[in-house]
């Protein structure tokens, strides 16, 4: 039997207001965006939407796709479609924060479509409402971790084929370039071989081997992450306090950083270390370093004057900035990833000084240590360690207070601050996953039509504040300092 009209009427009632109260408790995002929204929202009060309340159709890059260096292109808007491990907004905002320090005028635009327990077969099924609804010119397929517990003969465990219908209707749906990727693995160590995870690891290999060999056209692109996460997690066990995969499926922030560093790494993306050169004659330091943004390969130069007694200072704010996913220097040399070692670092290399003194080093006028000429000419690290650090509260990251914090941890902070505002628009997006509030009434003072518009304004104002702060990091002063010691 049917619910009358209105039992229904009530449920949607109590549905929409359990969406806006959530969506209002739980989002603390800054409220300079929220007042932004509400000034570019106009139609709040409408029963039906009309061609101006409708969000813009974005404008999706035109000619061909790059072969090779960075496989994406300005305007892209990508993707991430996934279970829960891409669902956990980590390994995908890691990736963000990359673009944003580094090729801020690329102009990217990400979306998280992943859904916890999904496997392939359920990304296919909702593909129209949760991905191609949001117009991408590229989408990032992350699917097996799921499909590998269900027995054979079962729909989805046929997981190529799965996989195959996805890439065509993405193809059909206008999508410029797909981008595979393979599960991650399951931790087994210390489990018995009889225990179903290694029944499940036995199928992720499984997988993996069919995705591997699988042949596919030049719009796709697959990423191995399976072999990179098993080195990691080898390398930890000497830590055993140090868990990359903690509950033995999904991956740590710090198992994500490996898979971020090692997207970035196969679609191309540039993971130079960010090294300033600096040479001495006389009184005269002329430094040199490549800068940020699409002028990535051009090296900039400066000349400051040198003082026997007070040195000299640099300013390298336009240099190209580290990425310290992983803030510990420890942790990044523990797991032996030469992508993560190499974004978190930020050397200093001098040559002309003489090679017996000591100088004294400081960036943003903190102290980095003390080295002497010779150590200088080898290139010192110039990134501290977080050892000393305090872990910023959760109160602390809702607040963005990182974006304000000034201490000797200045790129830490930078770095801290981009992920804590990625992380919030994330929580508003997630809110607004389309499976939430698709069966939401489209009638009233308040309809779904408007709200869904109010919305999108208020995802999009978000993210213009998060690149005008990944842009304000880039014109803030950044010193290095070089004084001797006497």
């Amino acid at each position: 039997m049917s619910p009358s009209k209105s039992a229904v009427a009530v449920r949607y009632t109590q549905r929409g207001r359990a969406v806006l109260v959530c969506l209002l408790s739980s989002l603390s995002f800054t409220m300079a965006s929220c007042a932004q929204t509400d000034r570019t929202s106009p139609h709040t009060t409408q029963q039906s939407s009309t061609p101006e309340s409708q969000a813009q159709t974005p404008k999706l890059p035109t000619g061909p796709r790059p072969t090779n260096g960075l496989l994406l292109v300005p305007g892209d808007r990508i993707v991430w479609l996934g279970d829960s491990i891409t669902a956990a907004h980590t390994y995908g905002r890691y990736v963000e924060a990359f673009f944003l320090l580094r090729r801020p005028d690329l102009n990217l635009t990400f979306i998280n479509a992943g859904i916890g327990g999904h496997s392939a077969l359920n990304g296919l099924n909702r593909l129209d409402s949760d991905v191609l609804s949001q117009r991408p010119s590229v989408v990032v397929v992350n699917f097996g971790m799921n499909d590998a517990a269900y027995p054979a003969g079962s729909p989805h465990a046929a997981f190529i084929q799965n996989i195959d219908a996805t890439i065509e209707r993405l193809r059909q749906g206008g999508v410029q370039r797909i981008i595979w990727v393979e599960p991650t693995p399951t931790h087994t160590a210390g489990i018995p071989a009889q225990a179903k995870l290694w029944d499940r690891q036995r199928q992720l290999e499984r997988l993996v081997a069919e995705m591997r060999a699988h042949r596919v056209k030049s719009d796709v692109i697959k990423v191995q992450w399976q072999d990179p996460m098993k080195q990691a997690l080898n390398a930890a066990a000497a830590k055993p306090d140090f868990k990359l995969i903690p509950d033995r499926i999904h991956p740590s922030a710090a198992g994500h950083a490996v898979m971020a560093a090692e997207f970035l790494r196969q679609i191309g993306a540039d993971l130079e270390p960010s090294v300033i050169h600096s040479t001495v004659r006389q009184s005269t330091m002329e430094t040199e370093f490549r800068q940020v943004g699409a002028d990535a390969k051009k090296i900039q130069k400066i000349r400051s004057t040198v003082d026997r007694t007070t040195g000299t200072t640099v300013n390298v704010a336009s240099a190209l900035p580290p990425v310290p996913m992983l803030y510990s220097a420890e942790q990044s040399k523990l797991l032996g990833n030469q992508s993560l070692e190499a974004l978190r670092s930020l050397t200093w290399r001098i040559q002309g000084l003489d090679q017996s003194t000591r100088y004294a080093v400081q960036i943003d006028g903190f102290n980095v240590g003390r080295f002497s000429g010779a150590e200088l000419a080898r290139g010192v690290d110039v990134m501290p360690s977080e050892a000393n650090r305090k872990t910023l509260s959760v109160l602390a990251k809702r607040e963005l207070q990182a974006c304000t914090l000034k201490d000797q941890y200045v790129f830490l902070n930078d770095f801290e601050c981009l992920f804590d505002m990625l992380y919030q628009k994330d929580q508003l997006r997630m809110l607004m996953r389309p499976d939430r509030v698709r069966d939401l009434p489209n009638f009233g003072t308040v309809s779904l039509t408007t709200y869904t518009n109010f919305t999108d304004s208020w995802i999009d104002s978000a993210s213009r504040a998060i690149t005008e702060r990944a842009l304000q990091m880039r014109s803030t002063p950044h010193t290095l300092s070089l004084v001797p010691v006497r």
